[in-house]
């Protein structure tokens, strides 16, 4: 069961990334929606595995869970502002997401020099990840004035990756 609900959770990430990817051209408070709506469904699988990865110790269930709990509120504060108070910023509602991809990037390095648990090649794949997903991450909080399109261009392509991880993990990231 831990490895099915991972890689749903990775699917539906990605799926909701690639949507936000394809329809770019519409409507950005749509695109919010979408966007806050993987980043809590990232933080739903963050706390899940939190509770039932057998494989992480201590500190790794306890950086799982905070950086989950991070994922739900930041999602749902772009989504409750994006629904009511269109006028906000979308530029300050995406710089959120993109500090919170920073402190997931640190996550998945930490994890992958950390969790003596898991193969060396998914510990490896985790830290390039981790690195990959803090580019991203800086670019959007660094270069605001990039434009819309290529902020979450830049977040679902984040998105894409850790939800590619999750999937990853499910199928190879034991022992």
């Amino acid at each position: 069961m831990f490895n099915s609900v991972n890689s749903i959770i990775g699917i539906l990430i990605i799926s909701l990334s690639i949507i936000v990817l394809i329809f770019a051209n519409v409507v950005i408070l749509s695109l919010m929606i979408l966007l806050s709506i993987s980043v809590i469904f990232s933080g739903i699988g963050r706390i899940y595995n939190a509770f039932y990865n057998t494989q992480l110790n201590k500190f790794g269930k306890i950086v799982k869970l905070v950086t989950g709990i991070l994922a739900i509120l930041v999602g749902v504060l772009v989504l409750i502002l994006t629904i009511t108070v269109p006028s906000v910023s979308i530029i300050l509602l995406i710089s959120l997401i993109g500090y919170l991809f920073i402190i997931i990037g640190i996550a998945r390095i930490f994890m992958g020099i950390l969790m003596e648990s898991y193969k060396k090649e998914y510990r490896i794949f985790l830290i390039i990840i981790g690195i990959i997903t803090m580019i991203f991450a800086f670019i959007v909080v660094l270069f605001p004035a990039l434009g819309y399109f290529v902020l979450i261009t830049y977040i679902s392509l984040t998105l894409m990756i850790n939800g590619l991880t999750r999937i990853v993990f499910s199928l190879f990231g034991k022992k």
